[in-house]
């Protein structure tokens, strides 16, 4: 009886942890905001599928696990919008595609984006070579080809980092830096963000954007604050809000869902 008792148990355990893992990941966001006198609404729909299985039952934060455990994936991205000034409304629309490649066997990471505007010239290209130092450390050299309407194209580089911290309190931190030398501008582009994890299922994270000369001086910057929840492995729910956001200027809102199967 005790022999069937366990097996019974062991085997409700091995179904559940098989439940959590994942390949797909269907994320759904909605931003709105006012740019000068005009209301801004946009739909983002991403679709993500990992070429192998992610493990998200490890002690990692689940918005992790693919970073931790070196999961290469690929993506499409679809983005649909509104621009309403005095009662006038005109739609836009934009799509992506991309993907990264890294693996346990080795500690090499590649990334490329690729996304262009409906109805316009303008688009853009982002490649990274990477390399983790540590498990949980890695740092990439950026390059992207921007190319808009009317105004020519040109590339830009820069540097990436990021590094997931466990905590002697058993959660965890994740730092992110970026680095961007703006040709079009003379300026250059910085990034310095964290999210603070409480366990594996809610993180609240600040961002700090901003353009200078020097690295020192502020032309112009942006603050985000943000947070996700899991409220079970394969659903996750977040929001933020930016604050003079960089490309638009004014204070910008966001909500959204992920679903993982």
């Amino acid at each position: 009886m005790k022999r069937t008792l366990l097996a019974s148990l062991m085997s409700v355990v091995s179904v559940a942890a098989i439940a959590n893992n994942y390949q797909h990941e269907t994320s759904l966001d909605f931003s709105w905001g006012d740019v000068q006198t005009s209301d801004l609404q946009s739909w983002d729909m991403l679709h993500r599928y990992y070429l192998t299985p992610v493990e998200s039952n490890a002690i990692a934060p689940l918005a992790e696990a693919a970073f931790i455990g070196r999961n290469s994936s690929v993506y499409g991205l679809y983005n649909r919008g509104t621009i309403k000034t005095d009662g006038i409304k005109d739609s836009f629309a934009a799509w992506g595609v991309g993907g990264e490649y890294m693996s346990d066997n080795h500690n090499f990471y590649v990334g490329l984006d690729y996304n262009s505007i409906n109805g316009s010239s303008s688009k853009s290209a982002l490649s990274q070579l990477g390399y983790f130092l540590q498990a949980d450390w890695l740092v990439t050299v950026d390059v992207e080809h921007l190319r808009l309407d009317g105004q020519g194209s040109a590339s830009q580089l820069g540097f990436s980092s990021k590094k997931l911290m466990r905590l002697p309190t058993g959660d965890f931190m994740s730092i992110e830096a970026r680095y961007t030398d703006l040709k079009r501008t003379s300026r250059n582009r910085f990034s310095l963000g964290g999210d603070y994890y409480f366990g594996k299922t809610l993180s609240v994270g600040l961002l700090y954007d901003w353009t200078s000369k020097n690295g020192l001086s502020t032309d112009t910057d942006a603050f985000t604050i943000r947070s996700q929840w899991y409220p079970m492995a394969q659903l996750a729910i977040r929001a933020q809000v930016t604050f003079d956001n960089l490309e638009t200027g004014e204070d910008l809102y966001t909500v959204g869902a992920s679903y993982r199967f």
